[in-house]
């Protein structure tokens, strides 16, 4: 099966981008669905929102990441022939676009700076033998 390679930046949640592609649609409201799981929205719609992760460490430590914007990258995947064979039949990754975020530990007791870069790691999507 032939599929365009698609990237789309989400903000969450709009997706219209995708047409009527089921495989597309399904997987960008996984994608949407996973991140706002991860984040939480501490705000309303009309001022600056801020989200926050609560990120559980070692001997029960927790931290707090704190994000200012959260936009969700989404690439689709060409299948190897191999993939195919195993019964994939949709993959993409989705990340969040690199931007400002700034970590709490419970050691310091106090925010640390921010910085930019790369809020948390990306993840794959995949579709096999029609199981998400």
């Amino acid at each position: 099966m032939w599929r365009l390679l698609t990237i789309i930046t989400l903000t969450l949640f709009p997706l219209a981008a995708f047409g009527d592609e089921p495989d597309l649609v399904e997987a960008a409201k996984r994608a949407a669905t996973y991140w706002s799981t991860l984040f939480g929205q501490c705000g309303s719609q009309s001022q600056n929102t801020i989200w926050y992760a609560v990120v559980h460490g070692e001997q029960d430590a927790v931290s707090v990441q704190m994000v200012t914007e959260l936009s969700i990258q989404f690439k689709t995947e060409e299948l190897s022939r191999e993939e195919r064979l195993n019964g994939f039949e949709f993959k993409a990754t989705t990340s969040l676009e690199q931007g400002p975020f700034r970590w709490w530990f419970p050691r310091d007791k106090a925010w640390r700076d921010w910085q930019i870069g790369e809020i948390a790691p990306p993840v794959v999507l995949i579709k096999k033998k029609g199981v998400w």
